[in-house]
């Protein structure tokens, strides 16, 4: 508490005490009042407790004390009197003797930092002459403390150029109304009313790149300022249109391979296309430095049909989407189907070789088959006599690989394909062997090293010297 502020007149005198002498805004102190008559007849009427506004009453906090006995407010609510600027008491009890009549009060501090002179003590006796006293401004001063605060910010998504986002600040201490500064690189974007403990700002990136936002509660008379930790944003360009063109490459037919193509504008490694043909997937390709995505196709019926491409997206270019209306004709009446099947691929590390082995049943020799790792070209090899074609495959990526086999078709004979599924494992990277021994170290020598002879006169002396000490 603080030390007491003490007065008197017409032989009555008081001391006031505050609970607390640095209140924090937001504290509840108490203000108590002691009011002592001396060896006369003078009575006391009432006593006033005068304090600032901004020092909030606390219903039903007043208590007293008179000739020993304690009332309340809850017990004599009439004899309490309560306004902004003061708390008075009176009761008809406090016109008895001895002892000093104690007259309390809770209040909530709501005042700006600093000093604050607290008020002082009114009353009023029987002294016609001087029974109204008025210490009103006689103290004692507290020292007011801002209250602390504290401002999280969360991660805000990774927006593009001129793209909204929305910043959000979650606040402690901050009372409703308060004012949170949102800033990026240092530099202030705009400000969101505090709410429930919450602020917002929606914000859209004028630029593109790497952005430190950081939210702050700027110091007010009454609440500390608080900045949140830095936020890394990373905003990309704004996304641009792609398109998609589809082409083909030699005459469609049943059960002839054909290279479907698509090119994005604009060109770029990044994304890929999966293909379809009336609805059903033939499968995805990636797309290349050059834009384009490529897959081979074997159409098995004719007549008219519908290519689609749908382009995934990249960084910075938008998804899209393409079709193709094709013609495919009939096989020729001669043509014959073929089957090609692919031998069980051989797991191997990274780096290893394994034999790629495709069977055609072409009833001839002749044709190539090509070889992929899911859209990725392998190689081509001739088909032999014996109806196979083998490729020698050295993987560079460990995981789960399908491997391809298409048979160009030759003659009369139409195309056709398999696929097989093989797991490549890690390459295993065996540590350095431990060095040689260093030969000037003096504990690693061989038996050869051992003493030649019981006098100790030669210590490069081999094994079989060892006899001379049984000599």
């Amino acid at each position: 508490p603080t030390a007491p502020a003490k007065g008197s007149q017409g032989g009555v005198s008081y001391e006031r005490t505050v609970s607390e002498s640095s209140p924090v805004w937001g504290d509840e102190i108490t203000i108590t009042n002691k009011v002592t008559r001396g060896s006369n007849l003078w009575q006391v009427y009432w006593i006033e407790d005068v304090k600032p506004d901004c020092l909030e009453y606390i219903p039903g906090s007043t208590t007293w004390s008179v000739s020993g006995k304690t009332y309340t407010e809850a017990s004599n609510p009439g004899e309490v009197f309560v306004s902004p600027g003061s708390t008075k008491i009176d009761p008809p009890l406090a016109n008895s003797w001895a002892p000093p009549i104690t007259f309390s009060a809770g209040y909530r501090v709501t005042c700006a930092a600093g000093p604050l002179p607290t008020g002082g003590p009114k009353w009023n006796t029987t002294n016609a002459i001087s029974g109204a006293a008025d210490f009103s401004s006689n103290g004692p001063t507290i020292d007011v403390r801002r209250m602390g605060t504290s401002v999280w910010l969360a991660q805000p998504v990774n927006p593009e150029v001129n793209q909204q986002v929305t910043l959000r600040a979650t606040t402690n201490n901050v009372p409703d109304g308060g004012v949170v500064t949102f800033n990026v690189d240092g530099a202030p974007v705009g400000n969101g009313p505090v709410s429930n403990g919450q602020a917002t700002l929606e914000w859209a990136p004028t630029t593109a790149g790497t952005k430190q936002v950081t939210a702050t509660f700027g110091e007010t008379p009454t609440h500390g300022g608080s900045t949140s930790h830095n936020r890394t944003v990373v905003v990309s360009p704004t996304n641009v249109d792609s398109s998609l063109a589809i082409a083909t490459s030699g005459d469609l037919k049943v059960g002839l391979s054909t290279r479907i193509t698509a090119t994005v504008s604009p060109a770029g490694a990044g994304g890929e296309v999966e293909f379809f043909h009336d609805g059903v997937s033939i499968g995805p390709a990636p797309v290349g430095a050059d834009g384009t995505a490529s897959i081979d196709w074997i159409p098995s019926v004719a007549g008219e049909r519908t290519i689609d491409a749908k382009f995934s997206g990249r960084t910075g270019v938008n998804p899209s989407n393409a079709g193709l209306a094709v013609t495919v004709a009939e096989k020729a009446p001669e043509a014959q189907s073929t089957t090609t099947t692919l031998a069980d691929i051989q797991s191997v590390e990274v780096g290893q070789e394994t034999t790629l082995k495709a069977t055609v049943t072409a009833g001839q020799a002749g044709g190539t088959v090509t070889f992929y790792d899911g859209n990725t070209l392998i190689g081509t090899a001739p088909v032999q006599s014996d109806g196979t074609a083998t490729l020698t495959w050295a993987p560079t990526t460990d995981g789960d690989h399908t491997v391809r086999a298409v048979f160009s078709g030759h003659g009369v004979y139409l195309a056709s394909q398999d696929t097989e599924s093989v797991f490549i494992a890690p390459k295993v990277v065996n540590p350095d062997p431990d060095p040689d021994p260093d030969p000037t170290d003096t504990d690693s020598g061989s038996l050869g090293s051992l003493t030649g002879s019981g006098g100790g006169d030669n210590a490069s002396g081999s094994l079989g010297s060892l006899s001379s000490f049984g000599s």
